[in-house]
């Protein structure tokens, strides 16, 4: 019979593995990863973009650029799209009625009772 992996012996090879073949093999990750960490702090830092400050001074040349770009553009370019779905956020729960109709129960009663009965 097969040994449970709660026997002992289960447990101590286990252990023998952890210590003999895994621990290695994980120092030996820790130790690449550490090294391509230290060498990507030792890079230097790309400097950060410089940020568009809206002032009316800077804005002026841009203002004229799409002004004449607006002149050669075409109408349906300058418009923005318009949205198909309402805004509305809940689910649409609309059922189908089906064109299947079965008589009610009731109803099957009534017919049998008056039925003419057959002799």
């Amino acid at each position: 019979m097969a040994k449970s992996s709660r026997s002992s012996s289960k447990k101590f090879n286990n252990q023998r593995k952890a210590a003999s073949i895994f621990g290695p093999a994980e120092t030996a990750r820790q130790e690449r990863l550490s090294a391509k960490l230290l060498e990507l702090a030792k890079q230097a830092k790309p400097e950060p973009a410089e940020m568009k400050i809206d002032d009316e001074s800077n804005n002026a040349p841009e203002k004229e650029e799409q002004a004449g770009a607006d002149e050669n553009s075409m109408e349906v370019d300058s418009k923005k799209p318009v949205r198909a779905f309402s805004t509305k956020k809940g689910i649409n729960k609309k059922r189908k009625k089906s064109s299947i109709v079965f008589p009610k129960y009731t109803d099957r009663l009534r017919k049998n009772r008056n039925a003419p009965k057959k002799a």
